[in-house]
């Protein structure tokens, strides 16, 4: 079949049309391609130039039980410390069970604020119940979380209130401290970010006490309600 000069020419320039659309679907993935290139180059340079010590360490701003500690990110304070034998929680379809340790529930209630922007506690850097020997208790996986502090979002102007909880032996409870840390970000890893850490006031006497009032239940849903 014959092809007109004008269908020619219509080809053509249909051709030309065409070739700009594509660069740009090229030019814009390759773009995007770019930024994660230079977020990941960020990540590694940040983590991997630094030696272990560096990685892992915090700007530690110290308290005590009731005292407001300010940090450049957050201002916490612990309102009260209490123990018990058994609390509960709820599972996915908000049924109540009970549930007990052979050890203890040590119950801090925690008040926070965000001094810049929201934020919220993290379960992969949480905070952590901190022993006189050092031993760090994360909290316990036994009580859902939407019943603590980590379903707040802690905001800038606002206090949010909750509980956490830790599974603890009887022994850890003398001299214990909280490590109030805020949560990481996925890409820029602040390697001199803000913690706090709060006497519980659980000297030797008061320790004892503690432990031998611990409740023999303590509810956690008639509280977070």
């Amino acid at each position: 079949m014959a092809v007109t000069q004008a269908e020619s020419r219509t080809a053509r320039r249909a051709a030309r049309e065409k070739r700009p659309r594509r660069g740009v679907g090229r030019r814009i993935a390759a773009g995007a391609a770019g930024i994660v290139l230079a977020a990941a180059a960020v990540y590694v340079q940040q983590n991997f130039s630094m030696s272990f010590e560096q990685r892992t360490s915090y700007l530690t701003y110290k308290g005590r039980l009731g005292e407001t500690v300010e940090t450049k990110r957050f201002a916490v304070k612990v309102l009260s410390v209490a123990a018990a034998h058994a609390v509960d929680t709820t599972d996915y379809s908000n049924k109540v069970t009970k549930v007990a340790t052979g050890n203890l529930f040590l119950l801090v209630d925690v008040s926070a604020t965000s001094t810049r922007e929201p934020m919220r506690l993290s379960e992969s850097s949480p905070p952590l119940l901190l022993t006189a020997d050092g031993r760090r208790y994360s909290p316990t996986d036994k009580v859902n979380a939407a019943l603590t502090l980590f379903n707040k979002y802690i905001q800038p102007g606002f206090w949010s209130s909750g509980l956490l909880v830790f599974e603890v032996p009887k022994d850890a409870v003398p001299g214990a401290g909280l490590v109030f840390i805020p949560p990481n970000n996925a890409f820029v890893n602040d390697a001199y970010a803000p913690e706090a850490q709060i006497d519980l006031g659980l000297s030797g006497t008061a320790a004892d006490r503690l432990v031998s009032q611990a409740e023999d239940y303590h509810s956690l849903v008639s509280v977070s309600r």
